[in-house]
C-alpha cells in the first residue's frame, strides 16, 4: 500500500512575505495555556486507562499508588532545580539549553539530538497506539476498519494543528483536558459513593504491597505518566511572561498530576480489592477502567470514557508532536538539522516545515508497520513508547545533574533549590532510568534483541551530537536563536 501523507502546503504559504513577518513566534501564551500543553502531553485519562493495568500486572500490584507518590516526589525535586536553572538561563531550547549552559555546546547538542529522538519515538508510537485503541473501541460498537485508518485520521489532525502556533493547540486541548479530568473525577466520586472509606485501603502503604512484584516496570509506568512536565520550557519563546509563566506552569502541573494520579489509582485498587487487583487487571487488561466504569456508572459513563480516552490520546499526540517540532525547528535555525526545518509559517507563525517533515516521517513509519504486519500496541507502542520514556527520564536526570554543576560553579547559596532538591531528583531519575532499562524486556514482552536494544539509541544520539558539533564548526549551537531568515524560491 502507499504510505498516507499529510496535507502539504505551497511554498508561498510557508515562506513569509518579509523577513520580519515570520521570524518570531507569537508570545501570547499564559500560565493556563502552557499548563494545558504540558498536561496534554501527560494525558491523565490516557495514562490511567492505558498505563495502570500494565503497572498492576507487570509492576507491584496494589502498591502502585505509592510508586506514583515516589515518582511525584522525585519530579517535584527535579522541578525545583528545573525552575531555578530556567530563571538563571531564560529562553527556549528545553533540556538542550540547560545542558549547554552546564557542560558546553557539544553536550547541549547531544542533549538536543537525544531529546528529539525520544519525543519523535513517542510521537510515532502514540500514533500507532491511537489507531489501535480506536479500532478496539470501534469494534466494540460494531465498526470494523483497519487500525491504521484511525492512525491516519489522528495524523492529519495533528499535522494541521502542528503548522500553527501553540496557542491554537492550547485552545483545542482545553476542551479535551477538561473532559478527561471530568470523566475521572466522576468515576472517583462514584467509587467513593459506592464503597465509602473502604475504597481507600491503608494496606497499599505496607512494605508487603509496595515491594511486591517488580518495581522496575512500576516505576516506568509512573514516570511515563508524568512525562510532559519538562515540556513547559519549550514554549518559553511563545509565553507572554516566560519568567513567571513557565515556572508557575511546571509547579501547577507537577502538583495537580501527582495528587490526581495517586488518588485515582488508590481508588481503583480500593474498588476492586487489594488482593483482587492483579488477577482482575490480568483478565481485563486494557478494558480494566471501562469494566470498572460500567460497574460504577453504567454503559453511558463507559461510552463517554471511551470517547474521551481517545481524545486524551489525541491530545497527548498533539503535545508530543509540538514538542518534537520545536526541537527540530530550533536545530534547523542553527544548522545542526536541515535548515528548511527552521522555517515558520508566515501567517500562523508555527514551525510549519518541521511539522510537515515529522508528519511525513510518521506516515512512512505507519505504512512500514502495516506492511510488515507489526502489532500496533504490543509491537510498536511498547517498543517506541519505552524508548520515549527511557530517553526523557534519562534527560531529566541529566538536567538535574546539570543544575547542581551549574550552580556549584557559581557558588550559589540556595542549598535546597540548587543542590539538595536537584540532587535528590537526579538520583531518583537516574535510578529509575537504570531500572527501566533493566526491565525493558518485560515492557516489550519479547526477548528479541532488536527491540531491547532500542534504549541504547539515546546515548548514541548524544554521541552524534558531540560529533556534529566537532565537524560543523560553522554551526552556531545556540538553543534560543531567532528563526533563520527565509529564502524565496
Amino acid at each position: 500500500m502507499s504510505s498516507p501523507t499529510p496535507p502539504t502546503t505551497s511554498v508561498d504559504d510557508v515562506e513569509p512575505h518579509s523577513s520580519t513577518d515570520a521570524t518570531q513566534f507569537k508570545a501570547n501564551l499564559g500560565t493556563g495555556r502552557v499548563a494545558l500543553l504540558v498536561i496534554a502531553c501527560a494525558a491523565p485519562l490516557g495514562s490511567v486507562i492505558g498505563n495502570t493495568p500494565i503497572g498492576f500486572t507487570l509492576g507491584n500490584g496494589a502498591g502502585l499508588p505509592i510508586i506514583f507518590v515516589i515518582a511525584g516526589l522525585v519530579l517535584c525535586c527535579f522541578a525545583v532545580g528545573y525552575v531555578a536553572i530556567n530563571r538563571a538561563v531564560p529562553g527556549g531550547g528545553g533540556f538542550a539549553r540547560y545542558v549547554h549552559a552546564g557542560f558546553g555546546p557539544g553536550a547541549g547538542l547531544g542533549a538536543a539530538y537525544a531529546t528529539t529522538l525520544s519525543y519523535g519515538a513517542g510521537t510515532i508510537g502514540i500514533t500507532a497506539a491511537a489507531g489501535y485503541f480506536a479500532d478496539v473501541i470501534a469494534q466494540g460498537h460494531g465498526l470494523h476498519l483497519p487500525w491504521w485508518l484511525y492512525s491516519v485520521v489522528a495524523l492529519l489532525v495533528v499535522g494541521v494543528l502542528g503548522r500553527h502556533a501553540a496557542d491554537l493547540s492550547a485552545t483545542v486541548l482545553l476542551v479535551m483536558i477538561v473532559a478527561e479530568f471530568a470523566m475521572l473525577v466522576v468515576l472517583d466520586i462514584l467509587i467513593l459513593a459506592h464503597s465509602g472509606l473502604s475504597a481507600l485501603p491503608l494496606d497499599i502503604f505496607t512494605p508487603q504491597q509496595v515491594f511486591s512484584g517488580s518495581i522496575g516496570p512500576a516505576l516506568m509506568i509512573a514516570f511515563t505518566s508524568f512525562i510532559g512536565i519538562e515540556s513547559a520550557v519549550i514554549y518559553a519563546n511563545e509565553a507572554r511572561n516566560p519568567g513567571k509563566t513557565v515556572p508557575r506552569a511546571i509547579y501547577l502541573c507537577v502538583g495537580v498530576i501527582s495528587v490526581f494520579y495517586f488518588l485515582t489509582v488508590w481508588l481503583i485498587v480500593g474498588s476492586i480489592g487489594v488482593n483482587q487487583i492483579v488477577p482482575t487487571a490480568n483478565e481485563s487488561q486494557g478494558d480494566l477502567l471501562f469494566v470498572l466504569s460500567g460497574q460504577q456508572g453504567g454503559p453511558l459513563l463507559t461510552t463517554l470514557m471511551q470517547v474521551f480516552f481517545l481524545t486524551s490520546v489525541l491530545a497527548s499526540l498533539v503535545a508530543l508532536h509540538n514538542a518534537t517540532t520545536r526541537y527540530l525547528q530550533t536545530m534547523g535555525t542553527q544548522g545542526t538539522m536541515p535548515k528548511f526545518l527552521g522555517r515558520l509559517h508566515t501567517r500562523y507563525q508555527g514551525p510549519a516545515r518541521a511539522s510537515e517533515a515529522l508528519s511525513l516521517l510518521t506516515a512512512v513509519m505507519v505504512a512500514v508497520f502495516v506492511l510488515v504486519g507489526a502489532d500496533p500496541y504490543l509491537g510498536v507502542y511498547t517498543s517506541l513508547g519505552g524508548l520515549f520514556t527511557v530517553g526523557i527520564v534519562a534527560m531529566q536526570g541529566a538536567v538535574a545533574v546539570t543544575v547542581v554543576v551549574f550552580f556549584r560553579r557559581r557558588k550559589d547559596r540556595r542549598l535546597w533549590k540548587t543542590l539538595a532538591a536537584p540532587l535528590i531528583g537526579a538520583i531518583g531519575l537516574l535510578v529509575a532510568t537504570g531500572l527501566i532499562i533493566a526491565n525493558y524486556s518485560v515492557l516489550t514482552g519479547t526477548e528479541d534483541t532488536v527491540p531491547n536494544l532500542l534504549p541504547w539509541l539515546i546515548p548514541l544520539a548524544f554521541v552524534v551530537g558531540f560529533v556534529v558539533h566537532r565537524l560543523r564548526r560553522d554551526a552556531v549551537v545556540d538553543f534560543d536563536p531567532a528563526p533563520a531568515p527565509q529564502e524565496h524560491g
